[in-house]
C-alpha cells in the first residue's frame, strides 16, 4: 500500500466533491472579486460539477495506485497521461462551446 498516493488521492476525491457541490466556488479569489454583472453571465453550477468530476476522477486514479500494488507503474502513468489530455480537452470546450455562459 503506497500511503502518499492513497492521501493524495483522498484529497484530490474530497476537493472534488466539494467543487462539483458548488460550495468550492466562494473560496475562489477570482470568483470572489468578480462582479455581480460578470457572476450572472456564467453558469456556475454545471460548470463546478464539470471541474468537480475531472478532481474526482484524479483522486480515484491515485487512490487505486495507492491501494492496487499492480495499478502503480505503467498503468498508472498512462492513466495520469489520459486524465492530462482529458483535462486539457475539457478546458479548451470549456472556453470555446459556450455551454456555461449566460447570452445577453
Amino acid at each position: 500500500m503506497n500511503f502518499t498516493c492513497l492521501i493524495l488521492g483522498i484529497l484530490f476525491a474530497a476537493a472534488g466533491v466539494f467543487f462539483y457541490s458548488g460550495r468550492a466556488v466562494n473560496h475562489i479569489t477570482a470568483w470572489k472579486s468578480m462582479s455581480e454583472d460578470e457572476k450572472r453571465k456564467i453558469r456556475i453550477g454545471p460548470l463546478c460539477r464539470n471541474v468537480g468530476t475531472m478532481i474526482f476522477i484524479s483522486g480515484i486514479i491515485f487512490i487505486l495506485s495507492g491501494l492496487w500494488k499492480a495499478f502503480r507503474g505503467d498503468v498508472f502513468l498512462w492513466s495520469i497521461i489520459a486524465w492530462l489530455i482529458l483535462s486539457g480537452l475539457d478546458v479548451y470546450w470549456i472556453g470555446k462551446s459556450g455551454r456555461y455562459q449566460i447570452p445577453e
